[in-house]
């Protein structure tokens, strides 16, 4: 046998008692996110007010997936950035059903690595009462507030949002895989965060999905501050961002928002993302799915810009109202009438 047959044989060997040492961690953990998930039988008031909550997400994701297949809608990227996310990986997944990477970043701490061996059985019982009130919370209205987020997330024994995106992504069906920290280091300042390997059963793929906490104050997107770096990199990019606060609107964090729209080749948002005046038609092919009336002056919020062109290709498309709510058209009358989804491809 020559030196280098056993070379490719002891690298081959040492290859597979690292995947050997990876799924054996991933089976171990699966009952902890199970119980998380609310998916066993040891905690019966949280597997009933887990499945409750989800028999309605599960409804709205299989009728935005349905309605989806009526439209012209194709999204042909592999790498989708969800600014402002929370934990919505819901709606995510329901619009980039076929992305390999998805990359989200919003306010909650990330909460990884987590603590939850280490709690007493009163805490443990707090950390899942925290995971399915957001469960109930993103049900009722299929988007979160920062304020309800921020209740939950920031308490001692949750700590963070890693293990709601774990209960709701193994509701889903995904198979966690293996988990690891991930940071985005820039001048001055860490951005902290994780990154989740997946297995969809449905679909039969692999997927990744990383989460940062961002909080942005206007002068991010310059070279040497990390976030440039990062997604300066990404090719190829599919965007999705709802219930945004319109904090792409106006031109404070206007750096941020050429950066990530500088790679972007298919979008798709409520009115409350980027203004359609980053979209113009000779660049971008624009449809209107659902109905759009107007902005919403949200307290605290940024003061949305008047978009007089995106009202009148709402009118001239004149669709039927979404069949779901999306954005902050339901906060505002209660039902779909004025709820609309954007969606820009690249031409």
């Amino acid at each position: 046998m020559t030196k280098k047959t056993i070379l490719l044989l002891l690298i081959f060997s040492l290859q597979c008692q690292i995947q050997e040492k990876k799924t054996e961690t991933a089976f171990q953990e699966t009952s902890l996110y199970d119980e998380w998930a609310g998916l066993i039988d040891s905690d019966p008031l949280h597997k009933k007010e887990m499945d409750l909550s989800w028999n309605k997400l599960t409804n709205t994701r299989d009728t935005i997936t349905e309605y989806l297949k009526k439209k012209d809608y194709n999204p042909k990227v592999k790498t989708v950035i969800y600014p402002f996310s929370g934990i919505d990986v819901l709606n995510l997944f329901s619009f980039y059903p076929h992305c390999e990477r998805f990359i989200l970043f919003g306010l909650e701490d990330p909460g990884y690595p987590n603590q939850y061996s280490s709690l007493t059985d009163k805490e443990k019982l707090i950390v899942k009462q925290g995971i399915r009130n957001l469960s109930d919370h993103l049900a009722g209205r299929n988007y979160f507030t920062y304020r309800k987020m921020k209740e939950e997330t920031k308490k001692k024994e949750l700590n963070g949002a890693y293990p709601v995106f774990v209960a709701f992504l193994r509701r889903m069906g995904k198979e966690i895989l293996d988990s690891k920290e991930e940071v985005i280091v820039g001048k001055g300042i860490t951005y902290k965060g994780f990154t989740i390997s997946l297995y969809d059963t449905k679909l039969k793929k692999e997927e990744t999905l990383t989460y940062f906490k961002i909080f942005l104050i206007g002068n991010e997107g310059v070279p040497g501050d990390g976030l440039y770096e990062y997604f300066s990199e990404l090719k190829n990019v599919g965007i999705f961002t709802k219930s945004a606060e319109y904090l792409f609107h106006g031109e404070k964090r206007k750096l941020v928002r050429d950066l990530l729209l500088k790679n972007a080749d298919f979008v798709v948002q409520d009115e409350s993302g980027f203004p359609i005046r980053f979209f113009p038609e000779e660049l971008w092919r624009r449809q209107v799915f659902g109905r759009y009336e107007r902005s919403w002056n949200l307290s605290g919020a940024v003061i949305p810009e008047v978009q007089l062109e995106l009202k009148q290709l709402s009118e001239k498309t004149n669709d039927t109202p979404l069949p779901f709510p999306f954005g902050y058209g339901y906060l505002g009358t209660k039902d779909n009438r004025q709820s609309a989804v954007l969606v820009f491809d690249k031409k």
